[in-house]
C-alpha cells in the first residue's frame, strides 16, 4: 500500500466523530476497507449505532495472533481550545493532530493496514484475527461482549495497538524516576522513547450503600446514622487494604482509592442514606474476584448488627494483564523494535488499562503486548501522533506477526 493511502486512511478515521456511542462509522469504514482487499469481516452489534468489527485471515496455521483496538474516542473537552478542529486532521512538522490520533486511531489503522499487507504477502502463513471494539473508553463494553461470546477463545497471542511511547526519551525517564512505571532489570540498558507494555493493572469499581433511619438531629439516638455506619465500613476496608502486602515486580502494589462519598441533605436531619464509590487498581497477585469476595464478607460481618444495613454493588471488574518479560512474544516484539528504530525498547507496565483485561479474563493463557504509535498527548487538547511513528508501527506489527509464525 502506498504511503499516501496509509496517511489518508488515518485521516479518514480521525474525521469520524466517534465519541462513545457512534462507533458504527468506524466499523463501516473498516468493513469497506477490508472488503476492498478481499478480507472477510463480521459486524457484531452492541447497540444502536454501535458495532464491533471482526476481520480474519486463516492460512491453516496451528495458532492465531490477534490485532485489537477500539473505535471510540474521548470527547474533545473544548473544541475552541484546539489549534485546529479536533476532527479535522492536520499534518504539521511531522505530527498529525486530531482527536484519536494518539488514542488510538493510529494504532487501529496501523493494525488494519499491517493485516492487509500481510494478507497480500504470499510468504506469510499465519492466522490473524482483527478485533475493533466499541466503548473501550467507558467500560470496555465491546471487549466484554465479544469475550463472553467466545471471540477471544482461539487466540494465542494479542497485540493491542494502544499508545505505548513517549514524545521524548526525557519523558520516559521522568516516568521511570517518578515510579509510575518500573524498568525491570531484564530490559536493555540503552533505549529510546519507543516502548511496549508487557503488563497493566486491572481495576474494580464498586459502590457501598448504607441505609439507616432518619431522625431529628436533636435526637440522633432515635435514628440510625447511615454515614456513621458507612465510615465504620470505610475503616474496616482500610485495614483490609493495608494487609495486602504483595508487590508485583512490574505493576507494584494494589492501589485503592475512595473517589465519591455522599450522605444527607438537611442540616437538622440524621442521614438515612449514604454511599461511597471506590476504585481499586489491581495486580495479578490478588485476583479481582477474591478482592470483591473479601469486601462482601466484611459487609456480611458488619450486617450482623441489627443497626447495620450495608450493600455492595460491583460496577465493573477489569482483570490485570501480565505477560512474562522473558516470553517469546516479548522477545519477538523487542527484536522488531530494534530492527525498526535501531534502538532498544523497554518492556514495562502500563499505568492505564486496555480491552485486554476482558480478553484475558475469558482466555487466561493469552499472551499480550500493548504496542502502538501514540504518546502522552492522548486525551489532551491538541492530541497528536508522529507521522513517522504511525508508519513505522505498521512495519513493527508485520514483523511481530511474521516472526511469531516462523
Amino acid at each position: 500500500m502506498e504511503k499516501s493511502e496509509k496517511l489518508s486512511i488515518l485521516d479518514d478515521l480521525i474525521k469520524l466523530e466517534t465519541v462513545n456511542g457512534n462507533e458504527e462509522l468506524v466499523a463501516n469504514y473498516l468493513e469497506k476497507l477490508f472488503d476492498k482487499y478481499q478480507i472477510k469481516t463480521e459486524l457484531v452489534k452492541n447497540d444502536e449505532h454501535r458495532f464491533n468489527l471482526i476481520a480474519s485471515i486463516n492460512n491453516g496455521a496451528g495458532k492465531t495472533i490477534g490485532f485489537t483496538g477500539h473505535e471510540d474516542v474521548v470527547a474533545p473537552v473544548n473544541d475552541k481550545e484546539w489549534n485546529y478542529g479536533p476532527f479535522n486532521p492536520k499534518h504539521i512538522d511531522g505530527k498529525i493532530f486530531g482527536r484519536g490520533s494518539s488514542d488510538m486511531k493510529s494504532g487501529l489503522a496501523g493494525l488494519a493496514i499491517a493485516m492487509i499487507e500481510l494478507n497480500e504477502d504470499e510468504n506469510f502463513k499465519g492466522n490473524i484475527k482483527f478485533i475493533a471494539t466499541v466503548g473501550e473508553e467507558l467500560g470496555e463494553i465491546g471487549a466484554k461482549q465479544l469475550s463472553k461470546n467466545g471471540y477471544a477463545d482461539d487466540l494465542n497471542a494479542l497485540i493491542v495497538g494502544e499508545p505505548s511511547n513517549a514524545s521524548s526519551k526525557l519523558v520516559i525517564d521522568q516516568l521511570i524516576n517518578s515510579g509510575l512505571i518500573k524498568n525491570p532489570k531484564s530490559n536493555p540498558s540503552s533505549y529510546g522513547r519507543h516502548a511496549l507494555y508487557c503488563a497493566h493493572k486491572g481495576s474494580i469499581d464498586y459502590k457501598v450503600i448504607s441505609r439507616g433511619k432518619a431522625a431529628h438531629s436533636s435526637m440522633p439516638e432515635a435514628g440510625i446514622n447511615a454515614l456513621d455506619n458507612l465510615i465504620t465500613f470505610y475503616n474496616k476496608q482500610k485495614e483490609y487494604f493495608a494487609s495486602l502486602s504483595d508487590d508485583d515486580d512490574i505493576l507494584g502494589k494494589t492501589v485503592p482509592a475512595v473517589t465519591i462519598m455522599k450522605a444527607g441533605d438537611q442540616d437538622n436531619t440524621i442521614p438515612d442514606y449514604a454511599e461511597m464509590n471506590v476504585k481499586i487498581r489491581t495486580i495479578p497477585e490478588y485476583n479481582n474476584d477474591k478482592l470483591a469476595e473479601d469486601l462482601k464478607n466484611i459487609i456480611s460481618e458488619l450486617n450482623q448488627s441489627p443497626r447495620m444495613s450495608l450493600e455492595f454493588e460491583e460496577k465493573s471488574s477489569n482483570w490485570p494483564v501480565k505477560t512474562d518479560i522473558g516470553s517469546n512474544l516479548i522477545k519477538i516484539a523487542q527484536q522488531s523494535y530494534q530492527e525498526t528504530f535501531e534502538q532498544g525498547a523497554l518492556a514495562v507496565g502500563a499505568p492505564g488499562g486496555t480491552d485486554a483485561s476482558q480478553f484475558v479474563r475469558a482466555n487466561p493463557d493469552l499472551e499480550v503486548i500493548v504496542a502502538g504509535p501514540g504518546n502522552e498527548s492522548a486525551h489532551q487538547i491538541n492530541e497528536f501522533v508522529f507521522e513517522d511513528d504511525y508508519l513505522q508501527y505498521i512495519n513493527i506489527y508485520k514483523k511481530i506477526a511474521t516472526k511469531y509464525f516462523e
